[in-house]
């Protein structure tokens, strides 16, 4: 898979990823091997764009993440784009500002939002970005039944990865803020005392209908042969309650090839919320899943970032080999980090990076998120000149590199 950098990077930095791979689960689909959506799959065009841009060493968005729209059905309280400005990217804007990310170099775009089915045009999207790029689809599933995923099937998308946030449809239906499903449940009992049966079906159904409108979207993805992953966030409670561990067993019994894990963030609709952060240790439980589970054998393959990003393997690549545009518009490290580096829809998206580039000219050892925490203030994003003086405040230009790249720069 990595024999395009045989010869072409240092010896070094390939027997480190080599070694590294043990921690991973390669699989097949479609005639492509996946690693996971860290990587585009290979044989692709947009693979070996990854592996030039390796070899060449250069500062580009591996990833950029979109939100095509702000417009979501859901209330999670987790959601990174609280707060910010309702907006939508006009059909033209969008394939233009997808050109512009093509341009860049970026190996693996994801269409996010918000919610991106609610978009007609998501297709016409999908398709204007690849080969080039891989791309990928984040969703709650809401609508995605079998002539949508047979539409993106079409349109060549990578991947659609589906949100699900318990192994439980009552527990998934209350982060999506679908109602508390606490008290549904105690109304449930007390109404089933009083004989109302029509009742309690009629909470169990509203309870249940984002949790399996997901599944059925995983489910329409696999008879249109379209590459499934789903998604959590990594809070504490399931890290330590064993959910993580039911919820890959779900993703197994559901067909999906990858189950992403995201560890929890101070931003956004939990910007306020920094007990929610995991401790050190956590993180490392956490990291040890993806190890543990993948070494394993078993399918799905997990992708945690506290992993993937950690000071050992690539970090944070936050404004360096990543980029989020959120659906206002404004160009920001990534999409947790509310800092507006510029507009993309008053200045040229390559300026944006390139200056950005001033700031970010290095992978981080640790999240940037985590560092700025708390001192992200006013509206959001916060505007240019304040983003760029926060973040000139936190460099270290003498702190190491992440161990992933100690090795290439």
């Amino acid at each position: 898979m990595f024999r395009p950098l045989l010869g072409r990077v240092p010896p070094g930095h390939l027997w480190y990823l080599l070694r590294r791979m043990r921690n991973e689960r390669p699989h097949r689909f479609a005639g492509q091997t996946r690693i996971n959506t860290f990587f585009p799959p290979c044989p692709s065009p947009a693979f070996d764009r990854f592996c030039r841009a390796v070899i060449q060493r250069r500062r580009v968005p591996f990833s950029t993440y979109l939100a095509v729209t702000s417009r979501c059905p859901f209330r999670c309280a987790h959601c990174s784009l609280a707060g910010r400005r309702q907006a939508e990217w006009t059909r033209e804007q969008a394939l233009d500002l997808i050109a512009q990310i093509k341009a860049l170099g970026t190996c693996t775009i994801g269409f996010t939002g918000g919610e991106p089915l609610l978009r007609d045009d998501l297709e016409e999207l999908v398709a204007a970005a690849g080969p080039e790029m891989a791309t990928i689809v984040f969703t709650t599933g809401l609508g995605l039944d079998d002539r949508r995923a047979e539409a993106l099937a079409r349109a060549g998308v990578t991947c659609v990865t589906v949100g699900i946030e318990s192994d439980d449809p009552a527990r998934h239906a209350a982060v999506r803020g679908e109602g508390s499903a606490i008290d549904d449940l105690r109304l449930s009992i007390g109404t089933e005392r009083s004989g109302g049966s029509s009742q309690i079906e009629n909470r169990k159904s509203r309870i249940d209908n984002s949790w399996h409108a997901a599944r059925r979207a995983v489910e329409s993805c696999r008879r249109a042969g379209v590459y499934a992953a789903i998604s959590t966030i990594a809070a504490r409670d399931k890290l330590l309650g064993g959910e993580l561990e039911r919820m890959h067993e779900l993703g197994r019994q559901w067909g999906v090839g990858e189950f992403r894990v995201l560890a929890p963030v101070a931003t956004g609709g939990w910007a306020d919320r920094g007990q929610e952060m995991l401790t050190e240790d956590e993180v490392r439980a956490l990291a040890d899943f993806h190890v543990r589970t993948n070494r394993s054998g078993r399918l799905p393959a997990v992708a945690c970032f506290a992993y993937l990003e950690s000071a050992e393997l690539f970090g944070c690549g936050a404004g360096y080999h990543h980029l989020f545009i959120d659906a206002a518009g404004e160009v920001c490290p990534c999409d947790l980090t509310p800092l507006s580096m510029g507009n993309a829809l008053a200045r040229p998206l390559a300026e944006i990076w390139a200056q950005m580039g001033e700031l970010f000219d290095r992978p981080r050892r640790g999240c940037l998120m985590r560092e700025l925490a708390g001192r992200i203030t006013g509206p959001l994003p916060m505007p240019p000149e304040a983003s760029r003086r926060l973040c000139d405040g936190c460099r270290d230009r003498t702190a190491q590199l992440p161990e992933g790249y100690r090795r290439l720069l």
